[in-house]
């Protein structure tokens, strides 16, 4: 059961802290993802459909991307991918919190030691 809440109230930037529990399950979809099945692939891809529903799915995607740098680089871009897809087609529908938390990260990463990292986060800011 992933703890991400629809109604939840999006705090500001500089407060957003991820659930672990939450964290730990998307970390896990991410990497789930990378699979060569098909229907794994089918699967993960449903379950990001639903995600899409709550409005700090985007902040984890960020948070993924910019802050677990102990993570491999394949789960840390794929995730910017999933979340330059999200800005691409829900922008309008972000909650002001989640706009801005997205967009300060990117700029407090756009010079990330590794250079895939920097160029994930270099197109979500484009998107902007």
């Amino acid at each position: 059961m992933l703890f991400l809440y629809p109604q939840q109230q999006i705090k500001m930037e500089c407060e957003w802290k991820p659930d672990e529990q939450g964290l730990q399950q998307i970390l896990q979809l991410l990497k789930e993802s990378q699979s060569p099945d098909t229907s794994t692939q089918r699967s993960v891809q449903q379950r990001l459909e639903q995600l899409n529903q709550y409005p700090d799915f985007n902040n984890y995607l960020i948070f993924v991307l910019t802050k677990l740098k102990s993570e491999d680089e394949p789960t840390r871009s794929l995730s910017g991918l999933i979340l330059k897809n999200n800005v691409k087609a829900h922008y309008q529908n972000f909650p002001n919190g989640v706009s801005d938390f997205i967009k300060s990260e990117c700029l407090q990463n756009i010079g990330d030691s590794s250079p895939l990292i920097r160029a994930t986060v270099g197109d979500i800011g484009l998107k902007y």
